[in-house]
């Protein structure tokens, strides 16, 4: 479930979720708010650069959904924290 509680971070456009499944398998699943047309922009360009491009230090992207409130897509977990916070000291 997409609730507050399973929030790992904010983005320029949306919210970033942990989502577990019944299964125990986690994802990060990205909500791309559609409040203009620059959303869509990007969450054209997410897809196409991430579908098209395997690299080991590039996260995987799973699946997506666009529904007309929103747009999620769907990655692997990454234990380790994000990029943002490697770059940035913010692990310890």
């Amino acid at each position: 479930m997409l609730a507050e509680s399973n929030v790992i971070g904010y983005g320029g456009f949306g919210t970033v979720y942990r989502l577990v499944m019944d299964d125990g398998s986690v994802f990060t699943v990205k909500k791309i708010e559609k409040h203009h047309i620059s959303s869509d922009k990007a969450f054209e360009r997410e897809l196409e650069v991430l579908g098209s491009i395997k690299h080991r230090n590039l996260v995987n992207l799973r699946g997506y959904c666009n529904a007309p409130s929103a747009q999620l897509l769907i990655y692997d977990y990454l234990v380790g924290g994000s990029l943002d916070e490697v770059l940035h000291g913010k692990l310890i």
